[in-house]
């Protein structure tokens, strides 16, 4: 079984050398065919330059092989799934089954029915447009599944190995946990052995809090299944991994909802309906806030730190606080809580915005 990564960049060269054969088609039709008569094409021959008809095949060959494997990788998989299949891997695997159709068809004509000549851009082009909406369908999860970059960043790696050490594992385990080879197991079990039960797209779509990332592996895990289970090794490492792509997909969702997403309390504490000042109490109206020195919110500093490193790296508020600084802190923890369901207390949840309303004002 092909690694993710090696699935995921034979997924970007396929589309990169379907588009590549498509163009250099184009301009190769773009010259006259020259009468050829008893030649074994009918329409004549091309008289493009020879040097490049050649890089057109090579690029032809290298599509076909790529497809192949990708086809021998998928196809056993689609027996595995023990769930009716998701509507994006039914298409998914419908695309896979038209490209291999017009595959066929261009090569029946390329070596036996020449007459068809004429229908070969045609078809060129239509296997690029299944290449793509294919690769759409595929390929933007595998990157999200990689998270190239903050992955491995040395604060992000920290914070999982603090989240995992709160699991209950040892500081050792933890540390080991962190490793590039243990989060790259943790990928290939999320991507080989949790896709059996359900798309892709229902693990990525939602970040969790690390204990509801473990309580959720330690369910799978438990369920029967007729493909290769997840073994009591892999419930930490997959853990670890989801942990780890958090931030990420917390960033993914913001994105996706940012543009429709509107306050729900304008400003004011979605559970009273008043807005929260710097220490904690309410006011109404145009009541002035009362400042609090920062300095002295250690607990509160301390609670912030804990519960908010759940998701994403605390760096991300000190970004949302410059990006969004008409926003009030209250919505924002609410929203944590609503959408992301942080597991924060109505205590925590006074105490958090006390603090955030006097770190970033």
């Amino acid at each position: 079984m092909l690694s993710t990564t090696v699935s995921m960049w034979l997924g970007i060269c396929f589309v990169a050398i379907g588009i590549a054969a498509v163009i250099l088609q184009a301009w190769l039709w773009s010259f006259p065919m020259a009468p050829d008569p008893g030649g074994p094409d009918p329409n004549g021959k091309s008289t493009a330059p020879p040097a490049w008809t050649a890089v057109h095949r090579i690029l032809g060959l290298c599509f076909v092989v790529i497809y192949l494997v990708m086809m021998i990788e998928m196809v056993p998989r689609l027996w595995e799934y023990q769930i009716e299949l998701p509507a994006r891997t039914v298409m998914h695997a419908c695309m896979g089954i038209v490209i291999g159709v017009l595959l066929m068809v261009k090569i029946g004509i390329i070596r036996w029915f020449q007459h068809f000549g004429t229908a070969l851009p045609g078809i060129g082009l239509g296997i690029l447009i299944c290449t793509i909406i294919l690769a759409t369908l595929s390929i933007p999860f595998a990157l999200q599944a990689h998270d190239f970059g903050s992955l491995s960043n040395p604060e992000n790696l920290e914070r999982v190995r603090v989240k995992m050490g709160s699991l209950g594992y040892t500081d050792e385990e933890a540390e080991e946990l962190t490793t590039e080879r243990s989060l790259s197991v943790g990928r290939d079990v999320l991507t080989q052995k949790c896709k059996m039960c359900h798309d892709m797209r229902k693990v990525l779509n939602k970040p969790r809090t690390p204990e509801k990332w473990l309580s959720m592996v330690r369910s799978m895990a438990r369920k029967p299944t007729m493909g290769e289970p997840i073994t009591e090794d892999d419930v930490p490492r997959v853990t670890a991994y989801l942990v780890a792509i958090s931030p990420a997909l917390v960033q993914s969702k913001r994105e996706r909802t940012s543009p429709t997403t509107q306050s729900s309390g304008n400003g004011k504490d979605a559970k009273s309906g008043q807005t929260p000042t710097a220490s904690g109490e309410t006011a109404s109206g145009d009541q002035p806030l009362k400042k609090v020195d920062v300095e002295s919110l250690t607990k509160e500093k301390a609670l912030f730190e804990e519960r908010c490193s759940d998701c994403h790296e605390l760096e991300t508020v000190s970004e949302h606080a410059q990006q969004e600084t008409r926003e009030k802190w209250s919505d924002v923890v609410q929203q944590m809580i609503d959408d992301e369901e942080a597991e924060i207390s109505d205590e925590e949840r006074g105490k958090i915005i006390q603090y955030l309303e006097a770190r970033y004002p």
